[in-house]
Protein backbone atom coordinates (compact mmCIF):
# COMPACT_ATOMS: atom_id res chain seq x y z
CA UNK A 1 0.00 0.00 0.00
CA UNK A 2 1.36 3.45 -0.92
CA UNK A 3 1.14 6.41 1.43
CA UNK A 4 2.04 9.15 -1.03
CA UNK A 5 -1.51 10.48 -0.94
CA UNK A 6 -1.13 11.09 2.80
CA UNK A 7 1.80 13.48 2.49
CA UNK A 8 -0.34 16.62 2.13
CA UNK A 9 -2.12 15.69 5.34
CA UNK A 10 1.17 15.69 7.19
CA UNK A 11 1.89 19.31 6.37
CA UNK A 12 0.00 20.49 9.44
CA UNK A 13 0.81 24.12 8.85
CA UNK A 14 -1.05 24.05 5.53
CA UNK A 15 -4.21 22.11 6.43
CA UNK A 16 -6.72 21.86 9.25
CA UNK A 17 -6.10 18.58 11.03
CA UNK A 18 -9.64 17.54 11.82
CA UNK A 19 -10.68 14.55 13.84
CA UNK A 20 -11.90 12.88 10.66
CA UNK A 21 -8.56 13.47 8.97
CA UNK A 22 -6.74 12.06 11.99
CA UNK A 23 -8.90 8.96 11.95
CA UNK A 24 -8.27 8.51 8.22
CA UNK A 25 -4.51 8.85 8.74
CA UNK A 26 -4.57 6.39 11.63
CA UNK A 27 -6.42 3.76 9.57
CA UNK A 28 -4.03 4.16 6.66
CA UNK A 29 -1.04 3.81 8.93
CA UNK A 30 -2.52 0.66 10.43
CA UNK A 31 -3.04 -0.86 7.00
CA UNK A 32 0.53 0.06 6.08
CA UNK A 33 1.93 -1.67 9.17
CA UNK A 34 -0.19 -4.73 8.48
CA UNK A 35 1.11 -4.83 4.91
CA UNK A 36 4.71 -4.59 6.14
CA UNK A 37 4.12 -7.38 8.64
CA UNK A 38 3.03 -9.61 5.80
CA UNK A 39 5.69 -8.65 3.28
CA UNK A 40 8.73 -7.86 5.44
CA UNK A 41 10.19 -4.69 6.96
CA UNK A 42 10.53 -1.51 4.97
CA UNK A 43 13.66 0.55 4.51
CA UNK A 44 13.11 2.50 7.70
CA UNK A 45 12.71 -0.55 9.88
CA UNK A 46 15.71 -2.26 8.25
CA UNK A 47 17.88 0.81 8.76
CA UNK A 48 16.76 1.10 12.39
CA UNK A 49 17.59 -2.54 13.05
CA UNK A 50 21.04 -2.10 11.55
CA UNK A 51 21.71 0.97 13.67
CA UNK A 52 20.57 -0.91 16.76
CA UNK A 53 22.93 -3.77 15.97
CA UNK A 54 25.82 -1.36 15.46
CA UNK A 55 25.08 0.42 18.73
CA UNK A 56 25.71 -2.77 20.73
CA UNK A 57 28.95 -4.32 19.45
CA UNK A 58 30.00 -7.63 20.88
CA UNK A 59 32.13 -7.28 23.97
CA UNK A 60 35.65 -8.60 23.21
CA UNK A 61 35.58 -10.31 26.60
CA UNK A 62 32.95 -12.67 25.15
CA UNK A 63 35.12 -13.67 22.20
CA UNK A 64 38.21 -15.16 23.81
CA UNK A 65 40.08 -15.68 27.06
CA UNK A 66 42.00 -12.74 28.53
CA UNK A 67 44.71 -13.45 31.07
CA UNK A 68 46.85 -11.14 33.19
CA UNK A 69 50.20 -12.77 33.98
CA UNK A 70 52.44 -11.69 36.84
CA UNK A 71 55.44 -12.84 38.87
CA UNK A 72 56.27 -12.02 42.48
CA UNK A 73 57.95 -8.60 42.76
CA UNK A 74 58.00 -8.02 39.00
CA UNK A 75 55.30 -5.38 39.27
CA UNK A 76 52.45 -7.81 39.84
CA UNK A 77 50.41 -5.30 41.84
CA UNK A 78 51.00 -2.60 39.25
CA UNK A 79 49.93 -4.66 36.24
CA UNK A 80 47.05 -6.37 37.99
CA UNK A 81 45.53 -3.11 39.13
CA UNK A 82 46.12 -1.38 35.80
CA UNK A 83 44.16 -4.17 34.16
CA UNK A 84 41.60 -3.90 36.93
CA UNK A 85 40.59 -0.42 35.77
CA UNK A 86 40.43 -1.48 32.11
CA UNK A 87 38.46 -4.69 32.62
CA UNK A 88 36.04 -3.03 35.02
CA UNK A 89 35.37 -0.37 32.39
CA UNK A 90 34.59 -3.14 29.89
CA UNK A 91 31.99 -4.48 32.27
CA UNK A 92 33.79 -7.62 33.46
CA UNK A 93 31.84 -9.07 36.34
CA UNK A 94 33.20 -12.58 36.55
CA UNK A 95 36.65 -14.05 36.41
CA UNK A 96 38.92 -16.66 37.93
CA UNK A 97 42.41 -17.02 39.29
CA UNK A 98 44.89 -19.87 39.28
CA UNK A 99 45.74 -21.72 42.49
CA UNK A 100 43.61 -19.22 44.41
CA UNK A 101 46.56 -16.83 44.29
CA UNK A 102 46.15 -13.07 44.17
CA UNK A 103 43.59 -10.90 45.92
CA UNK A 104 40.34 -9.53 44.54
CA UNK A 105 40.95 -8.62 40.93
CA UNK A 106 38.23 -6.12 40.09
CA UNK A 107 36.27 -3.53 41.99
CA UNK A 108 33.08 -5.49 41.38
CA UNK A 109 32.21 -9.05 40.52
CA UNK A 110 33.01 -12.62 41.44
CA UNK A 111 36.72 -13.49 41.34
CA UNK A 112 37.41 -15.86 44.20
CA UNK A 113 37.03 -18.98 42.08
CA UNK A 114 39.56 -21.43 40.73
CA UNK A 115 40.12 -21.37 36.95
CA UNK A 116 40.35 -25.17 36.79
CA UNK A 117 36.84 -25.35 38.25
CA UNK A 118 35.27 -22.22 36.74
CA UNK A 119 37.24 -21.38 33.56
CA UNK A 120 36.03 -17.82 32.98
CA UNK A 121 37.06 -15.72 30.00
CA UNK A 122 38.90 -13.26 32.25
CA UNK A 123 41.72 -14.78 34.30
CA UNK A 124 44.54 -13.82 36.63
CA UNK A 125 47.73 -15.88 36.96
CA UNK A 126 49.85 -14.63 39.83
CA UNK A 127 52.73 -17.09 39.26
CA UNK A 128 52.98 -17.40 35.49
CA UNK A 129 55.26 -19.97 33.87
CA UNK A 130 56.02 -21.24 30.39
CA UNK A 131 54.14 -24.45 31.16
CA UNK A 132 51.04 -22.48 32.18
CA UNK A 133 51.04 -20.46 28.94
CA UNK A 134 51.48 -23.55 26.79
CA UNK A 135 48.60 -25.25 28.59
CA UNK A 136 46.41 -22.19 28.10
CA UNK A 137 47.28 -22.09 24.41
CA UNK A 138 46.22 -25.71 23.99
CA UNK A 139 43.07 -25.25 26.09
CA UNK A 140 41.76 -22.29 24.09
CA UNK A 141 42.91 -23.34 20.60
CA UNK A 142 39.40 -24.36 19.52
CA UNK A 143 37.44 -21.69 21.38
CA UNK A 144 38.77 -18.34 20.17
CA UNK A 145 42.25 -18.49 21.62
CA UNK A 146 43.52 -16.07 24.24
CA UNK A 147 45.27 -12.76 24.64
CA UNK A 148 47.24 -11.65 27.62
CA UNK A 149 49.56 -9.17 29.23
CA UNK A 150 52.64 -10.06 31.24
CA UNK A 151 55.06 -8.03 33.32
CA UNK A 152 58.79 -8.64 33.63
CA UNK A 153 61.54 -6.94 35.63
CA UNK A 154 65.30 -7.05 36.00
CA UNK A 155 65.80 -10.30 37.97
CA UNK A 156 68.30 -8.85 40.44
CA UNK A 157 65.96 -5.95 41.15
CA UNK A 158 63.26 -8.52 41.89
CA UNK A 159 65.56 -10.05 44.50
CA UNK A 160 66.21 -6.68 46.13
CA UNK A 161 62.54 -5.69 46.06
CA UNK A 162 61.53 -9.05 47.51
CA UNK A 163 64.01 -8.72 50.36
CA UNK A 164 62.84 -5.20 51.24
CA UNK A 165 59.18 -6.19 50.98
CA UNK A 166 59.41 -9.24 53.20
CA UNK A 167 61.92 -7.65 55.55
CA UNK A 168 59.12 -5.17 56.35
CA UNK A 169 56.96 -8.12 57.37
CA UNK A 170 54.75 -8.43 54.30
CA UNK A 171 52.98 -11.73 53.63
CA UNK A 172 54.14 -13.62 56.73
CA UNK A 173 52.25 -16.68 55.46
CA UNK A 174 54.42 -16.83 52.35
CA UNK A 175 57.25 -19.36 52.75
CA UNK A 176 59.58 -17.02 50.89
CA UNK A 177 59.38 -14.62 53.84
CA UNK A 178 60.35 -17.12 56.56
CA UNK A 179 62.70 -15.37 58.97
CA UNK A 180 63.31 -12.54 56.51
CA UNK A 181 61.95 -9.83 58.81
CA UNK A 182 64.83 -10.36 61.23
CA UNK A 183 67.58 -10.83 58.61
CA UNK A 184 70.12 -8.09 58.02
CA UNK A 185 70.63 -7.50 54.27
CA UNK A 186 74.09 -9.07 54.60
CA UNK A 187 72.36 -12.42 55.12
CA UNK A 188 68.91 -11.62 53.76
CA UNK A 189 69.88 -10.58 50.23
CA UNK A 190 71.94 -13.73 49.40
CA UNK A 191 69.21 -15.91 50.93
CA UNK A 192 66.47 -14.12 49.02
CA UNK A 193 68.42 -14.63 45.79
CA UNK A 194 68.28 -18.36 46.48
CA UNK A 195 64.56 -18.32 47.30
CA UNK A 196 63.59 -16.16 44.32
CA UNK A 197 65.39 -18.33 41.75
CA UNK A 198 62.33 -20.50 40.90
CA UNK A 199 60.13 -17.39 40.58
CA UNK A 200 62.51 -15.70 38.16
CA UNK A 201 63.11 -18.93 36.26
CA UNK A 202 59.36 -19.40 35.68
CA UNK A 203 59.09 -15.78 34.54
CA UNK A 204 61.88 -16.26 32.00
CA UNK A 205 60.34 -19.49 30.70
CA UNK A 206 57.00 -17.74 30.29
CA UNK A 207 58.60 -14.78 28.53
CA UNK A 208 60.16 -17.09 25.96
CA UNK A 209 56.77 -18.47 24.84
CA UNK A 210 54.64 -15.31 24.99
CA UNK A 211 54.41 -14.70 21.25
CA UNK A 212 52.02 -14.15 19.61
CA UNK A 213 49.30 -14.02 22.27
CA UNK A 214 50.89 -12.05 25.11
CA UNK A 215 52.01 -8.44 25.34
CA UNK A 216 55.07 -8.02 27.59
CA UNK A 217 55.21 -5.00 29.88
CA UNK A 218 58.50 -3.95 31.46
CA UNK A 219 58.27 -2.74 35.04
CA UNK A 220 61.03 -0.20 34.49
CA UNK A 221 59.18 1.48 31.63
CA UNK A 222 55.86 1.63 33.46
CA UNK A 223 57.43 3.17 36.56
CA UNK A 224 60.16 5.29 34.98
CA UNK A 225 57.91 8.13 33.84
CA UNK A 226 54.31 9.03 33.15
CA UNK A 227 55.14 9.02 29.44
CA UNK A 228 56.38 5.45 29.68
CA UNK A 229 53.31 4.44 31.65
CA UNK A 230 50.97 6.00 29.09
CA UNK A 231 52.74 4.42 26.14
CA UNK A 232 52.68 1.00 27.78
CA UNK A 233 48.96 1.15 28.56
CA UNK A 234 48.16 2.38 25.04
CA UNK A 235 50.12 -0.49 23.54
CA UNK A 236 48.37 -2.93 25.86
CA UNK A 237 44.95 -1.67 24.78
CA UNK A 238 45.82 -1.90 21.09
CA UNK A 239 47.27 -5.38 21.51
CA UNK A 240 44.41 -6.78 23.57
CA UNK A 241 41.44 -5.28 21.78
CA UNK A 242 42.61 -3.83 18.45
CA UNK A 243 39.67 -2.19 16.68
CA UNK A 244 37.12 -4.18 18.68
CA UNK A 245 36.78 -1.20 21.01
CA UNK A 246 36.53 2.45 20.06
CA UNK A 247 39.26 5.05 20.33
CA UNK A 248 37.01 6.80 22.83
CA UNK A 249 36.99 3.71 25.02
CA UNK A 250 40.79 3.51 24.86
CA UNK A 251 41.05 7.14 25.96
CA UNK A 252 38.69 6.48 28.87
CA UNK A 253 40.60 3.33 29.79
CA UNK A 254 43.91 5.20 29.86
CA UNK A 255 42.37 7.99 31.95
CA UNK A 256 41.24 5.37 34.46
CA UNK A 257 44.47 3.36 34.44
CA UNK A 258 46.67 6.37 35.24
CA UNK A 259 45.50 6.00 38.84
CA UNK A 260 48.24 3.35 39.08
CA UNK A 261 51.03 5.54 37.71
CA UNK A 262 53.56 5.92 40.51
CA UNK A 263 54.72 9.23 39.04
CA UNK A 264 51.28 10.81 39.42
CA UNK A 265 50.93 10.10 43.13
CA UNK A 266 49.71 7.32 45.34
CA UNK A 267 45.97 7.19 44.74
CA UNK A 268 45.27 3.94 42.89
CA UNK A 269 44.40 0.41 43.98
CA UNK A 270 48.10 -0.31 44.44
CA UNK A 271 48.19 2.16 47.31
CA UNK A 272 44.81 1.48 48.91
CA UNK A 273 45.26 -2.29 49.32
CA UNK A 274 45.81 -2.78 53.03
CA UNK A 275 45.59 -6.57 52.96
CA UNK A 276 49.15 -6.88 54.22
CA UNK A 277 49.29 -3.51 56.00
CA UNK A 278 52.51 -2.98 54.03
CA UNK A 279 52.90 -0.79 50.96
CA UNK A 280 53.89 -2.68 47.82
CA UNK A 281 56.40 0.00 46.84
CA UNK A 282 59.85 0.22 48.44
CA UNK A 283 61.87 3.20 49.59
CA UNK A 284 64.79 3.86 47.24
CA UNK A 285 67.23 4.33 50.11
CA UNK A 286 66.22 0.94 51.48
CA UNK A 287 66.68 -0.60 48.02
CA UNK A 288 70.12 1.00 47.63
CA UNK A 289 71.32 -0.44 50.93
CA UNK A 290 70.14 -3.93 49.93
CA UNK A 291 71.80 -3.65 46.49
CA UNK A 292 75.16 -3.14 48.14
CA UNK A 293 75.03 -6.76 49.36
CA UNK A 294 74.45 -8.39 45.97
CA UNK A 295 78.18 -9.06 45.78
CA UNK A 296 77.67 -11.62 48.55
CA UNK A 297 75.39 -13.80 46.43
CA UNK A 298 76.91 -17.20 45.63
CA UNK A 299 78.90 -16.96 42.39
CA UNK A 300 77.22 -19.93 40.70
CA UNK A 301 73.80 -18.57 41.65
CA UNK A 302 74.75 -15.13 40.37
CA UNK A 303 75.79 -16.72 37.07
CA UNK A 304 72.26 -18.08 36.70
CA UNK A 305 70.84 -14.63 37.36
CA UNK A 306 73.14 -13.12 34.74
CA UNK A 307 71.92 -15.67 32.21
CA UNK A 308 68.30 -14.84 33.00
CA UNK A 309 69.01 -11.13 32.75
CA UNK A 310 70.39 -11.68 29.28
CA UNK A 311 67.42 -13.83 28.23
CA UNK A 312 65.06 -11.01 29.24
CA UNK A 313 67.07 -8.31 27.50
CA UNK A 314 68.51 -6.71 30.62
CA UNK A 315 72.13 -7.52 29.85
CA UNK A 316 74.23 -7.67 26.68
CA UNK A 317 77.17 -9.49 28.25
Amino acid sequence: MKLSWLLPALALSAVTFTAAAAEQLWQAAGEFCKDQHQHGPGLFQTSLARRHARSKPENPLDKRVYVTCTSHKAGSQLLRNTMRWILDLLGAREGCRYDHMGQEFLTHGVWDQECSEHPANVRFHNHISGKALLELRAETAQTGGFRGVMTIRNPLEMVISSYCYHHRGAEPWNSISDGMASMHPKDGVPEMARRMLPVVYNMVQAYQVTKPEVYVSRFERMTGSSTGFNQTVQEMLDFLFGNEVSDNFKRRALDAAVHEDLNRGEFGYSFTDHTNDVNHTSDEQEMDEARSYLSLVDKDLMAHYKEMQKALGYSTE
